[in-house]
């Protein structure tokens, strides 16, 4: 837990001249590279700068909202602290001991400056997904760190062999792919495999450019309520439903199975995979080790082209209330981890996907996509910006509960063959429950409960 409150400090005796200090809490996850590259960051930042002193801490990204609510209500909240993108809501959400709001608009922080600290501010060059995520009422919320999205992973090897000659792009394309691979002698017994999971909800919603929630997807107001048995969620699941029903769908019997289906790709017993962009390396020594072709593209969609993408990743608050140094020094700290030059190496070492053009074009520079072309599948659905407010996921309360809903009605749906509309609609009524209840009871002052800001599904 922090124990320093940001803001200026001398060393003892007066000999030195006084810091100011910026707490941080990166979000941590299991892939490699996190901590080492962002701790060099901070040595780097306070070289440059050596009136800062960054202190760095690297709470797991589940466990982070409980953490900086702790150290808000004992006022000692992170200068700044970076939330997964699904939870979001909960950095709006967290309030001090007085019941004010620990996190303020880095937008109206920036005030337009275009240099702080000899930083170049990078937000006018954000990727639309991004920017657009980021924006609540108008305003820049936060800072993105991290960008990834949803792909889907093609076998062309196999399916050359059985005509198909790209990656496809719709639902219509997957099934017709699926009943050509079934012709082929030589074809594994299934044809896709992805995990039931949250996510490709949400994917399924923002390619579509539907709302999952009232007031523009949370942005021009707290959502209030959910709409899960759209005609857009339904066709999702039907889909998904008859996939199964025909034998072309390999159903893991579990929920959040990336692993496993992660490796019915690898070891070539389907010829289709949905996972994170962040996993495009992975999928491709896959596919060297097991003498494929890959073919990665975006999640297929009931239709192309698409109104807008799920966004995953992290982002950074600022938090209000700081003196004018401590908040430009955490401000030029965001802004120079976002420059092209360490977003590129971040980008190498973690995988995210560009936050910045400068960063895609210093990759460029570098001769990256030469060597990887498979990442500008990312850089090139996530800088196509929304068209509708319901091409950037939900800002939400509850989010965790409404995508288990969603999980255990398709469960439902592929297990027992339930009817995608009316196990959709229940999950409908479960959620909205969900979220009555956050909204009346999780935004209280004082430490709330664990179940109000559970992260992630």
């Amino acid at each position: 837990m922090l124990v320093a409150c940001s803001g200026a400090v001398g060393a003892p005796g007066g000999g030195h001249s006084k810091k100011y200090v910026i707490n941080v809490m990166f979000s941590n996850y299991d892939f490699p590279g996190i901590v080492e590259t962002l701790t060099k960051r901070a040595r780097e930042f306070e070289k440059k700068h050596p009136e800062y002193k960054l202190n760095v801490e690297f709470p797991y990204y589940q466990r982070l909202p409980e953490d900086v609510e702790k150290a808000a209500l004992n006022g000692e909240a992170p200068t700044i602290a970076s939330y997964n993108t699904s939870a979001t809501q909960f950095a709006w959400d967290t309030m001090d001991a007085n019941g004010k709001p620990v996190f303020t608009p880095i937008g109206k922080a920036i005030a337009g400056r275009t240099q702080i600290l000899g930083e170049k501010v990078v937000v006018d060059d954000l990727v639309p997904a991004g920017r657009n995520y980021y924006s609540v009422a108008g305003e820049l919320a936060a800072m993105p760190l991290s960008l990834s999205t949803l792909h889907l992973f093609a076998n062309m090897t196999m399916l050359k062999a059985a005509g198909v000659q790209s990656v496809p792009r719709t639902w219509d394309e997957i099934t017709a792919a699926c009943d050509a691979l079934a012709k082929v002698a030589t074809s594994p017994e299934h044809c896709i495999a992805f995990a039931n999971e949250g996510k490709l909800f949400q994917q399924a919603l923002a390619q579509a450019g539907v709302p999952l929630t009232d007031n523009d997807n949370g942005r021009s107001g707290r959502a209030t309520t959910v709409d899960l048995n759209s005609p857009e969620l339904v066709g999702f699941a039907t889909w998904w439903q008859r996939l199964y029903q025909s034998g072309y769908f390999l159903y893991t019997n579990k929920m959040e199975d990336w692993g496993g289906t992660f490796d019915a790709f690898a070891k070539q017993q389907v010829a289709f995979g949905v996972t994170s962009s962040f996993a495009i390396n992975w999928k491709v020594d896959a596919a060297k080790q097991g003498n494929f072709e890959l073919g990665v593209g975006p999640t297929p969609s009931s239709r192309a082209p698409y109104s807008g993408a799920w966004l995953g990743g992290e982002g950074m608050y600022l938090a209000a209330g700081l003196d004018k140094k401590t908040q430009d020094g955490a401000l030029a700290f965001m802004n120079y981890l976002n420059s092209p030059k360490n977003g590129a190496e971040w980008h190498t070492a973690y995988g995210s996907s560009p936050v910045t053009g400068g960063v895609y074009k210093e990759l460029q520079r570098q001769g990256y996509y030469k060597d990887h072309p498979d990442h500008l599948v990312t850089v090139e659905q996530l800088n196509a910006a929304p068209t509708t407010s319901g091409g950037s996921s939900a800002l939400v309360g509850a989010f965790a509960g409404i995508q288990s809903s969603l999980m255990r009605a398709i469960d439902d749906i592929m297990e027992k063959g339930a009817d995608p509309l009316a196990r959709l609609t229940r999950a409908d009524d479960i959620s909205q429950e969900l979220l009555t209840d956050y909204n009346d009871h999780c935004l209280v002052v004082g430490l709330r409960p664990t179940t109000c800001y559970t992260v992630d599904s």
